[in-house]
């Protein structure tokens, strides 16, 4: 809280605090691409030989992070993309 008693994201512009600034979004690109390739690195490493090929071992590897990037990335998604409809639910629909 600031001094006149209101949260300091009130205090800013709405466009401000909805907008994602280029360099942020560089950053949390960055980071779920390092995070699939973790998830992908690690399947591929440590997955038991004896369980699968190691063709299919790779291949899941690689969709593991994908689908971790995927995940991470689509969980961020109002952070790329603020909701166009800021209003009640139906506002504007007659």
């Amino acid at each position: 809280m600031n001094s006149s008693n209101q949260p300091e994201n009130q205090s800013r512009p709405p466009q401000q605090t909805t907008t994602c600034h280029p360099s942020v979004r560089k950053w949390i690109y960055l980071r779920g691409i390092l995070l699939g390739l973790l998830v992908a690195g690690w399947w591929i490493m440590f997955a038991p030989d004896s369980m699968m090929e190691s063709g299919l071992k790779i291949a899941l590897g690689v969709a593991a992070g994908l689908l971790a990037t995927g995940s991470y990335l689509y969980n961020l998604r109002h952070t790329f993309c603020p909701p166009a409809n800021t209003g009640a639910p139906g506002a504007g629909k007659e």
